[in-house]
């Protein structure tokens, strides 16, 4: 099955790879996006892969602090399907943001870089890095105990303080991904219950994931079942709310993932297991079609690439749960047969209470140093806006030391010591390597433009050049984008005629080459002739807002 597993996966993921490549080499106009809103399927994949990721948190570790009996016989299969959401989910918020590379300027350390630029603590794109971030580590370190304590039983002692700082992490997790909506222009997308709403979306699909694999493995248990019905009913209240209260009402959805999954009442229908996982999956379509709706709720033209990120995510997603098990089932067997058995031992073993009170009185600790550093580096920022960061800050500090401990069970202080000290080390010297804020290097070499007169080329390759390289801030008409350049950047200057004589052309396309402030230098994407291009439409677009004859 595993084999299976990694065949479907990778056959998927060559045509996602294609659609990557093109998203990342044409830019925000290869996928469909709303002008509007500016967010596009980059945005739903996120928060559904996303949404998929809290299975493996809710069946082990909530399960496990909460004394559920049968969460063992899913927990491990539940962890495999969390690493391998998050590895999809987080490369569409890279995707969305243009350039991956610069991936580490959301990375909110206190002291600034050598630019003394903060990354925007306001803006969600931070917030989901943190939270991303601190979630794929406490999973892969919970899941590491999982397998470990196979061979060192006495881990076990370690897994319940674990699985109670995921508890409230994964929680948090995606009421900062409800945030990212809330906290936006668009009125449809406030309201004091988008953190519930999330959460139960986000756990409703997890458990459909989960089913589905049982079926796919050919095992079965019946309270995942009886989960996926009660979910359900409890996304039903949300609709409904949103129906009256929102006019927001989508038959296909109400459908899909309430109508269907109530066969499962049927006893006759639910022996069969192919009605299970047809169940599953339209459970899972049509989470899949919320998130879509909800980003883009006017129609949009898809292209290829929104196809492909579909094939991408269920590619990735299947090639690294296969590898998972296959490296699991090589070197950690007996946790694959724990799943088959009753295991009484995790509920009667001891609870590591003085590390788990050190970690966590160590991650509130380093929470606060990462707020006062922040207020006294960068007093323009608000407390109450740094406040989402603060639990995963928390969460990923006390997770670590947590791990810190477990490697001190079995191999020693010093042991532990030495390898905390070398973690250390090691990203110590990536943070002064990536985020000293040097010029990034171009193999073509920069030029003064001078003031002559280039080739006139046509407007149909301006427009394409401006909506692949410009539009993602600035806008299709020029205007910018408020609600994305809100969300990352400091509001630019509005367009004008009398503005863009005043700097004039030469002035501007060194703009576009070398960057200036928050814009990033685009010498050795674009040529000289391709900026001179970029300043004339740019001069076209503010004659056109102004009813002038362009």
């Amino acid at each position: 099955m595993n084999r299976n597993f990694l065949i479907f996966g990778l056959i998927l993921l060559v045509f996602g790879m294609i659609a990557v490549d093109s998203a990342l080499s044409s830019g925000p106009a290869s996928w469909a996006v709303s002008q509007v809103k500016f967010w596009g399927t980059p945005i739903s994949n996120f928060v559904f892969w996303i949404g998929l990721a809290h299975a493996g948190t809710f069946f082990s570790a909530i399960l496990l602090v909460l004394g559920a009996r049968f969460q063992h016989r899913v927990a491990l299969l539940a962890e495999f399907s969390t690493l391998a959401a998050l590895v999809v989910a987080g490369t569409f918020p890279l995707l969305h943001l243009g350039i991956p590379l610069r991936f580490y300027e959301m990375i909110p350390l206190p002291t600034g870089n050598l630019r003394t630029i903060f990354a925007n603590v306001e803006s969600p794109l931070v917030w989901d890095f943190m939270a991303i971030f601190a979630y794929v580590t406490a999973s892969t370190l919970y899941l590491s105990l999982h397998l470990f304590k196979t061979k060192y039983p006495q881990l076990e002692k370690f897994r319940r303080p674990a699985a109670w700082i995921l508890f409230p992490l994964v929680l948090w997790v995606h009421t900062i991904v409800s945030l990212d909506f809330a906290v936006t222009f668009v009125p449809e997308w406030r309201g004091a219950y988008f953190p519930l709403y999330f959460i139960f979306g986000a756990l409703f699909s997890g458990i459909a994931l989960v089913q589905l694999l049982l079926e796919i493995l050919k095992r079965r248990v019946r309270r995942v079942e009886s989960l996926l019905l009660t979910f359900s009913w409890a996304m039903l209240a949300f609709w409904i709310w949103e129906a009256i209260f929102k006019n927001v009402w989508h038959p296909e959805i109400l459908t899909f993932g309430f109508l269907i999954p109530q066969a499962l009442w049927i006893s006759k229908l639910r022996e069969h297991s192919a009605v299970r996982a047809l169940v599953s999956l339209s459970v899972l379509v049509s989470l899949l079609w919320e998130r879509i709706v909800l980003v883009q709720s006017t129609p949009a033209d898809w292209t290829f690439v929104d196809i492909g990120f579909l094939a991408f995510g269920v590619g990735a997603f299947s090639v690294a749960f296969a590898l998972l098990r296959i490296f699991s089932g090589k070197f950690f067997p007996k946790a694959l047969e724990e799943e088959m058995v009753r295991n009484e031992a995790e509920r009667s073993s001891a609870f590591a209470w003085r590390p788990f009170l050190i970690s966590i009185s160590a991650g509130i600790f380093c929470a606060l140093l990462f707020a006062t550093g922040f207020i006294r580096g960068a007093p323009e920022f608000l407390l109450v806006r740094i406040v989402p960061l603060l639990l995963p800050v928390a969460a990923l500090v006390a997770i670590l030391f947590l791990a810190f401990f477990s490697v001190a069970e079995i191999c020693g202080k010093k042991a532990a010591f030495a390898g905390m000290f070398g973690i250390l080390f090691f990203a110590s010297a990536c943070f002064w390597g990536a985020y000293r804020g040097a010029e990034t290097e171009y193999d073509e070499e920069f030029r003064q433009v001078k003031n002559e007169t280039f080739a006139l080329r046509s407007g149909g390759e301006a427009e394409a050049l401006w909506n692949a390289r410009c539009a993602a801030c600035h806008g299709q008409d020029g205007n910018w984008n408020r609600k994305f350049v809100r969300e990352y950047y400091p509001l630019p200057q509005k367009l004008s005629t009398a503005r863009l004589d005043s700097l004039g052309k030469d002035s501007l396309a060194n703009v576009i080459l070398n960057g200036r402030n928050y814009m990033q230098p685009f010498r050795g994407r674009i040529s000289e002739s391709d900026a001179e291009m970029l300043v004339r439409h740019l001069q076209k677009l503010a004659k056109a807002k102004e009813g002038k004859n362009p």
